[in-house]
């Protein structure tokens, strides 16, 4: 991945975070309108026990009149359903009957009252007319506008426990006590031209009235339970696009010999942090560069002197000194000041050398812990103190140089220790 890449992964994982967040808002705001009852409860609506109640009613009294009249269902909340106490008039002067019943859901009420429609409607002052707009009917249609006047009104309010009782969230239990069976109880009240005659037998189902009245709110928990699953999928799908980012962004990290975790991925600019890992990783392997050419320098050395010391130790005639040789070399020791030492000393007795040569050989010591131009200006240095001063000069100028260059060595490898040790 390049700059542009990583840049282009950040603003991904921003945007996913945003939607994972409206989404999960979405989510929660869902979840109380769908199962804290109360809020879901004015989200349904006021149940309309009233409007089931009468329309059943009616639907149920057009059926078993075999739909000879029309019904008529209407929503009258300020009707004051007065008694009624029309004439009587004979059969012949009957051109049809209207059943209008209204209903109230705040006085918990409905009014069923009979009209007559007489044929010569000039005799009557109290007429109402019907048009076939009127109400919503369950019986045959109008053919247009009627004249007609209340005959008999029968007036049937609820019992305020036993609407309680259709709530969709009641939970019945039956068998009802004696006590509860009187709370369900309600009468009804009868005005009209004649007595009341023998009513139809209504039956109201208690459980088909409770699914009626529950309704709307089964369709808008419907509603809302799709939409919760949804938007729980939804986050699971933005969850996982998110997993796949920092998976993508962890292993890249891993290049750079960097860990990160899920949530430093989702609080950092990953941007930045990358670019830190990158130049930590690489200032690392320069430093890793720079020690191993060290070290390579280093065997490479000891294992000059080492042969060396190997092709003279035949030609020793001092006893003791090949004694020391022997002894050095089968122990195999890794102090390279050690062995340069007794290097110098083989040197010095199987060979004899001018100032220079030796000159040379001490200044190869300062090499393992200087650049090369450090070296050959210090070399160059040397050689001008011998040819001014003599060998002596110019061999503690030499000495004094690998002094100086193997302390500032030593201080480097414990400065970059303690760099090391911070930043773990």
């Amino acid at each position: 991945m390049d700059t542009e890449q990583i840049e282009l992964l950040d603003k991904n994982k921003r945007r996913i975070l945003f939607a994972l967040w409206v989404a999960a808002t979405f989510l929660l705001v869902i979840s109380v309108f769908r199962f804290v009852p109360r809020v879901n409860d004015a989200l349904s609506g006021k149940p309309q026990y009233l409007r089931v109640l009468t329309e059943t009613f009616a639907r149920q009294f057009a059926n078993q009149t075999q739909r000879q009249f029309p019904v008529i269902v209407e929503h009258d909340e300020h009707g004051t359903c007065q008694a009624v106490n029309a004439p009587s008039i004979p059969d012949p002067e009957i051109r049809g009957a209207i059943y209008m019943l209204a209903y109230s859901e705040q006085q918990h009420l409905t009014c069923i009252t009979a009209y007559i429609v007489p044929t010569e409607p000039s005799r009557f002052s109290t007429l109402r007319t019907f048009t076939p707009a009127e109400g919503k009917n369950y019986g045959p249609i109008l053919p247009g506008p009627l004249n007609a006047f209340a005959e008999e009104r029968i007036v049937h309010p609820y019992a305020a426990e036993y609407l309680k009782r259709l709530h969709w969230r009641y939970k019945p239990h039956f068998p009802l006590s004696p006590k509860e069976a009187a709370s369900l109880t309600s009468q009804s009240y009868y005005s009209g031209a004649k007595p009341p005659a023998d009513s139809l037998s209504i039956d109201l189902d208690y459980g088909e009235l409770r699914a009626e009245i529950g309704a709307r709110h089964r369709k808008l928990n419907l509603a809302l339970s799709f939409t919760l699953g949804a938007c729980t999928l939804l986050c699971l799908l933005l969850l996982r696009k998110l997993w796949l980012l920092y998976l993508a962004f962890s292993k890249h990290c891993g290049l750079y010999e960097m860990k990160v975790t899920p949530i430093d991925f989702l609080g950092e600019n990953i941007a930045t942090k990358l670019s830190v890992a990158r130049r930590g990783y690489f200032d690392r392997q320069q430093e890793t560069q720079v020690r191993l050419r060290e070290q390579h320098k280093l065997q490479a050395l000891r294992y000059g002197w080492e042969q060396s010391l190997r092709a003279a130790l035949p030609n020793l005639p001092d006893e003791q000194l090949r004694g020391r040789v022997q002894e050095y070399l089968e122990r195999k020791p890794q102090d390279l000041e050690q062995m340069k030492a007794l290097w110098m000393e083989v040197q010095e007795r199987t060979t004899t050398k001018t100032s220079a040569d030796k000159l040379n050989l001490l200044l190869e010591s300062a090499r393992p812990y200087c650049t090369e131009e450090e070296f050959q200006l210090g070399r160059a240095e040397a050689f001008a103190i011998l040819r001014k001063s003599g060998f002596r000069p110019a061999r503690a100028f030499a000495i004094k140089m690998h002094d100086q260059y193997k302390t500032r060595a030593r201080e480097m490898e414990q400065l970059q220790a303690s760099e090391a040790e911070v930043k773990l």
